[in-house]
């Protein structure tokens, strides 16, 4: 089992790991909604910006699940 993280040092700046989470689910939010944009299946979607928070909120859970230990 691993040990769950109480908190990252970056750079002598201690941060809790749910930002890294959400810092690498936004980025992964953000690279998916450009993939869609660009293949056009944005039309098909009925509030879009609310499709990019709860793919927001879907990849920080996967993340911090995943990778971070949250």
């Amino acid at each position: 089992m691993f040990p769950i993280p109480s908190e990252l040092a970056i750079g002598g700046v201690y941060l809790p790991p749910m930002l890294l989470a959400f810092l690498l689910g936004l980025i992964a939010a953000g690279l998916t909604a450009r993939w869609m944009n660009r293949r056009r299946l944005g039309r098909y979607l009925a509030n879009p910006p609310l499709v990019f928070l709860s793919m927001i909120v879907i990849y920080t859970v996967a993340i911090g699940t995943l990778f971070v230990g949250i």
